[in-house]
């Protein structure tokens, strides 16, 4: 514009102005980044559930073709002779009948090949289904100590996973002779857990449909079990902050676990704390979302023995393992696969007594929250 001498004089903005304009922009920001979060968190909570859904589909599909859902995890000529578990089993279900052809069933996770045309070993690889993108730990993993306990020649890189098995409402790992012969192989069973307390997944276990009498759409099968590195990890049921001690590592241990490992941590890898690890199982014997998450430990010396009332016992009648709590990284809960291949999301707040009814197979549990 010109003045009335005919100069023309410049608009320009106050430094008043421009404060009050970047103070608009910061408040309309602050106000829109927690809907973003929520909205992010929100689709990241749905592909959790997919996970678990395809979870769903494959163990019905396995049931189908096996008459049963797969075991937990099998052993073999040894209690502590660890091979597959119920992840190895579902990878042709899951669509990964690639990686499952080359694992070697007659080898322990910890001792699976490297093919060549691979160039790692089938446990290094992180498999998407198994991770839920809510949580953040490091995958795939070396960890130091576990590296150290397998020796050099092992294979010591694995991926994670973020979703256990549902052992039920029991800590209790045992099992019994089933059969030994002179220069053939020892053959294992459960042994007898308490059946009212009993999951549909446990070592040498897997139900089938017709054992799940509490019905199925009322009984969890697999739930979350973030490996986050928030999710610090203590030793023994009921444990706390006070707690937590640092490994070997000089790290305090925290929540994750490899999907290819079927064995908990045991007497020979806990090593008086120097390894402290969760597992591919959780039980409902503490609330969800308990913190710090309580280890996966079998006392070798008691996980089986020839008398069953010993071996069997859960770590609140005196037994001395341990199964870790469920948890996630979502507010307020986590999700759960059903047994009839349905999703539903259960509050952490929920009484213990309804979320425990939840989580076994035949305890004959009114079905209510």
């Amino acid at each position: 514009m010109r003045s009335v001498y005919g100069q023309r004089t410049n608009r320009a903005f106050t430094l008043v102005e421009l404060l009050v304009v970047i103070a608009i922009i910061g408040i309309l920001v602050a106000l829109l980044l927690p809907a973003i979060q929520a909205a992010r968190e929100a689709a990241r909570r749905s592909q959790c559930i997919n996970n678990l859904k395809q979870f769903g589909i494959a163990l019905h599909n396995y049931h189908i073709s096996n008459k049963k859902f797969p075991n937990g995890w099998w052993v073999r000529n040894a209690p502590d002779g660890f091979y597959a578990n119920a992840n190895t089993k579902l990878l042709p279900y899951f669509e990964e009948a690639s990686l499952h052809n080359i694992y070697d069933q007659n080898e322990a996770w910890y001792d699976q090949k490297v093919p060549p045309a691979v160039a790692v070993s089938v446990g290094a690889i992180p498999i998407p289904v198994f991770n839920c993108p809510s949580t953040s730990e490091p995958n795939p993993i070396q960890h130091p100590e576990l590296t150290r306990i397998l020796g050099g020649s092992r294979n010591s890189v694995f991926g994670t996973t973020d979703y256990a098995y549902c052992k039920g409402a029991t800590d209790a790992y045992c099992l019994e002779l089933k059969s030994w012969t002179l220069g053939s192989k020892v053959d294992f069973q459960p042994g007898p857990v308490d059946r009212s307390l009993q999951g549909v997944f446990s070592i040498q276990w897997g139900a089938s449909i017709r054992q799940i009498t509490d019905g199925t759409s009322n009984t969890i099968a697999v739930g979350e079990a973030s490996g986050d590195t928030k999710w610090k990890v203590c030793h023994g049921r009921g444990c706390t902050a006070a707690d937590l001690k640092p490994e070997s590592t000089g790290e305090l241990p925290y929540a994750w676990f490899p999907w290819i490992a079927g064995q908990p941590n045991s007497t020979q890898y806990y090593n008086g704390g120097k390894f402290v690890v969760t597992s591919l199982f959780a039980a409902t014997v503490e609330p969800m979302n308990k913190y710090p998450v309580t280890d996966s430990y079998i006392d070798i010396g008691s996980f089986y023995s020839p008398n069953p009332a010993i071996s069997c016992l859960d770590s609140r009648n005196g037994g001395k393992n341990f199964a870790s709590n469920f948890r996630s990284n979502h507010p307020g809960g986590c999700n759960f696969l059903m047994a009839d291949g349905s999703v539903t999301f259960l509050n952490e707040g929920m009484d213990l007594l309804v979320y425990q009814g939840k989580s076994t197979i035949a305890g004959e549990e009114v079905a209510s929250e």
